[in-house]
């Protein structure tokens, strides 16, 4: 048995190791891929004022310095001109207008929502204390913390070796986990309990039928299925980029939907079946304009949710066709949790009510708390108001926005990255996705922003290159691009040379 503490702290020599041996994007991808998969929950350390130092934040931190370090040329120097070098973007904040006056309202809105609930909540015996600046302070630094991959993202996977490496990651390490999946599949979720000593998470939440719902090492079995799907739609995606390797795409693919739906995650299933035919079938085009529907859907979801313009009535209906009466109560226990706390939120709408639980629905006599908070979206908007929320969600969706106004210059690869990004934020809407990975993939697409009219003299690092142009593909894949110049005889000039051209051509 591994001590969680222990496990958590050697990450950073490990995240060390890793930018030592690999190059910099795909050190980066196996950091921050790795210690969300590996490393314990509910494992954490607490300093005044700094940011909770747990999976999520620390090897993050990590991480940036590691980067910072490459991005100045410290890191040991490898052969100029390397195959799969990638580009490392200049500067660390969003270059981007809109995506850096976005960042800068995420950070600081947290602290302005501490700032502003200085009141002291009464709610019977239950007592919710005001907040001030040190609370604004710590909050605002540890929203900066949970912003790095973000800005990793951006600055070191926006071209497309980055991507690639990005996406090979996701499907390679899905595919690995899927072992371990499947082992709790069989033998009940367990994992975390044989490695770390503890459950992470309430048994009974993962019994699921006759069988069990698995979550290996991470907070809960919703967000393996997630997590799944992603990796899913990522295999079917490289299967039509690397046409070389189309056969093992494919075949991952298949693997990893065999393992989602066996791991009994009905609402992650739902989504893959909607998304899966968009990667295999659709050109680029499409599949960027798709992403983008859904990410502007997502986006405006609270607003929609108030206007009754989500059809929620035929939602229900359609699970009490098709699905069992558990999970029928389920959903409606869901809904009626967003109405309770949409209603609150709405109380304070610019900012919110903070945290501390503050955003919560509490019996005014008895004091006990009577809501429970699933979904991103109604915790965000709680928490930071309709100016966080914004924010926030802008973040992780206005990339894609941008990015479908010239939709024959996206990349297949930065569409599917697109289309693996809006699955997640779909999941976000019943359950509480958002990882470290979900902050990655944006800062990449983010990064793509910017990438194409980063000069190259800015780039740095003595590793780089070019990014490759994308190949034409058949069956509607193609990159929409120009096809690329034709290359120069490499047979040296001679008079022989001449001539035979001359004799050839008269």
């Amino acid at each position: 048995m591994v001590p969680p503490m222990l496990a958590l702290w050697s990450w950073v020599i490990v995240t060390v190791i890793l930018f030592r041996v690999l190059r910099p994007a795909g050190a980066l991808v196996a950091c921050l891929l790795g210690a969300y998969l590996l490393l314990p929950t509910r494992t954490s350390f607490d300093l005044p004022l700094m940011p909770t130092l747990n999976k999520h934040s620390l090897p993050a931190i990590v991480a940036t310095v590691m980067t910072a370090t490459v991005a100045a040329g410290v890191q040991r120097p490898r052969p100029a001109g390397a195959e799969g070098a990638g580009r490392i973007l200049p500067g660390w904040f969003p270059g981007n207008i809109w995506i850096r006056l976005l960042f800068l309202v995420a950070v600081l809105s947290v602290g302005l929502s501490a700032l502003v609930n200085n009141d002291t909540l009464v709610y019977g015996p239950t007592v919710r204390r005001g907040l001030g600046p040190y609370d604004a302070g710590s909050m605002v630094l540890a929203m900066a913390v949970t912003l790095l991959p973000f800005l990793l993202g951006r600055k070191m996977l926006a071209d497309e070796t980055g991507r690639r490496v990005l996406l090979w990651g996701l499907c390679l390490s899905a595919s690995a986990y899927a072992f371990l999946a499947l082992f709790e599949v069989r033998m009940s979720p367990q994992l975390n309990m044989m490695v770390y000593g503890f459950r992470p998470s309430a048994w009974i939440q993962h019994l699921r039928g006759n069988g069990y719902r698995p979550l290996v090492f991470l907070e809960h079995g919703l967000r393996l299925g997630i997590f799944l799907t992603m990796a899913t739609l990522v295999a079917c995606g490289l299967s039509r980029i690397d046409r070389r390797r189309r056969i093992v795409c494919l075949l991952a693919a298949a693997w990893l939907f065999g393992t989602l739906v066996l791991s009994k995650n009905l609402g992650a299933l739902a989504i893959g079946l909607l998304l899966v035919p968009v990667a295999l079938f659709l050109s680029t085009r499409l599949q960027i304009v798709a992403a983008a529907v859904l990410a502007g859907t997502v986006l405006f979801y609270p607003l929609l949710r108030s206007a009754d313009l989500i059809p929620v009535d035929q939602v229900v209906g359609l699970f009490e066709k098709y699905s069992s009466a558990n999970r029928i109560g389920s959903l409606n226990y869901r809904l009626k949790n967003e109405d309770i706390l949409l209603d609150k939120a709405m109380q304070r709408p610019a900012l919110g009510w903070s945290t501390f639980a503050r955003n919560r629905v509490f019996d005014p006599e008895t004091g006990r708390d009577i809501s429970v908070t699933d979904g991103v979206w109604v915790i965000v908007i709680g928490e930071s108001g309709l100016i966080g929320y914004m924010a926030q969600f802008g973040l992780l969706t206005v990339p894609i926005l941008l990015l479908v106004r010239r939709p024959r210059q996206v990349e297949p690869s930065t569409a599917l990255l697109a289309l693996a990004l809006v699955a997640n934020l779909a999941d976000m809407i019943p359950n509480s996705s958002l990882t470290p990975i979900s902050w990655l993939i944006a800062g990449t697409l983010a990064g793509r922003l910017e990438q194409a009219r980063a000069p190259a003299a800015a780039t740095a690092g003595p590793t780089t290159t070019d990014p490759p142009r994308p190949p034409r593909l058949r069956g509607g894949q193609a990159a929409e691009e120009e096809p690329p110049l034709p290359t120069m005889r490499a047979t040296p000039y001679t008079r022989q040379t001449t001539l035979h051209s001359r004799s050839r051509r008269g």
